[in-house]
């Protein structure tokens, strides 16, 4: 099991049942008629076409929900359809979440985006390592402070093992505390490098530095004033009505199985990501609320101020390069393009957004195979050249 949360390219790359079935929802903004229904028609033909459980999208400009659609299954050979209010779990496009929440708190005066380590942890003051030394919160939240990439099941279990059994707190300054004592993995602030373990980092800073959990700062500062309904880990973990995870189907005594091919994971087998983790990408949303998060974003984008100030909007998305504060930054069609992606490898989550058209997608499905990359990078296309044409916006 690879990239687990963390897949991160913007244009990467069993058949349905007879139960399987779609819904939309569709507040459309002076486009025509024919355009209300045409995400849900387009993702029941991507769905097919890559044998996915379930697909979902949700476009949005900074002030109207442009279509919301889900097409499919809660799970494969299951009679459940997929309903619009149901959760998907985002992966590492949850960073984004993290850093918003981290900005609320510069905002507040209780952290700054020069904040060290060393400033709230005195346990490091004389067994940091000299290169993590000086390296800032906000450094951490580019992936530009060294720390290494924590990408694979066995580094991720390994965290674990270094901080102990205490509170979900506790683990997470055990973890920070241990990992900023080895050597960085590259030299801060030399050369960007996609990291995970810098935001459980970040998320322990916060923590020492209000004396709250990560999850009541989360919920405090973010899920409450914007009115969404945030959980952790897969969604069917605390409500197995929700749906499940699909990871691709493994070769059974070397005989070939179709690239499309996914089995079902029960959302209580025993693996997690775990709560150290949990500000690297470990959220569930339902479309409608994570369209309220984008929302948020192309406000201040656009200058406008909201839950947060847009100008600490716009840091959160400034560059330079192609690193910003849980988004990546790329030309696209001739406009600025802010995007991510997420996987844990049973669910898979595509964000593209263009501020300077005022449009944002995200397209989820409850598999994490290589063809729900696909299907979620085609829908994100087509709905983007759909609703945000350069004439258009």
């Amino acid at each position: 099991m690879k990239n687990l949360v963390f897949a991160f390219t913007l244009l990467a790359t069993a058949s349905a049942t007879p139960t399987e079935t779609s819904a939309s929802v569709a507040q459309v903004a002076e486009a025509p008629g024919s355009q209300e229904r045409h995400a849900e028609a387009l993702l029941a033909r991507l769905r097919e076409q890559h044998g996915l459980p379930a697909l979902a999208a949700v476009v949005v400009s900074s002030n109207v929900t442009l279509d919301l659609a889900v097409t499919g299954l809660r799970r494969q050979g299951k009679p459940e359809r997929i309903e619009p209010a149901d959760r998907f779990h985002l992966g590492s496009m949850g960073k984004a979440i993290t850093a918003t929440v981290i900005a609320r708190l510069v905002e507040e005066g209780k952290l700054s985006w020069t904040t060290r380590p060393v400033d709230l942890f005195p346990e490091l003051a004389s067994a940091v390592h000299p290169g993590y030394r000086d390296i800032t919160i906000e450094q951490l939240l580019r992936h530009d402070a060294g720390t290494p990439p924590y990408d694979s099941t066995t580094e991720i279990r390994g965290a674990g093992a270094r901080a102990g059994s205490g509170s979900p707190r506790d683990q997470r300054r055990a973890f920070s505390i241990w990992l900023l004592q080895q050597r960085p993995h590259v030299t801060p602030g030399t050369r960007p490098e996609y990291s995970n373990a810098g935001y459980p980092v970040a998320a322990a800073m916060a923590e020492a530095a209000t004396g709250e959990t990560w999850e009541s700062l989360v919920e405090s500062r973010l899920a409450r004033p914007l009115g969404i309904n945030l959980t952790y880990g897969l969604p069917a973990r605390g409500d197995s009505a929700q749906p499940w995870g699909h990871k691709p189907k493994s070769a059974f005594l070397g005989l070939a199985i179709s690239p499309n091919a996914v089995e079902l994971q029960a959302p209580k087998d025993g693996w997690a990501l775990g709560v150290i983790f949990e500000p690297a990408g470990d959220y569930s949303l339902s479309l409608a609320d994570y369209a309220k998060f984008l929302q948020m974003h192309l406000a201040g984008l656009a200058g406008r101020d909201g839950l947060l100030k847009a100008s600490s909007i716009q840091r959160l998305h400034a560059g330079p390069g192609e690193y910003a504060m849980g988004w990546f930054l790329r030309e696209f069609d001739g406009t600025a393009a802010h995007w991510h992606t997420g996987s844990i490898d049973t669910f898979f989550s595509r964000v593209i957004m263009l501020p300077e058209r005022d449009i944002a997608v995200a397209v989820l499905t409850n598999a994490g195979s290589e063809t729900a990359s696909t299907a979620s990078r085609e829908a994100a296309m087509e709905l983007l050249r759909l609703y945000g044409p350069p004439a258009a916006r």
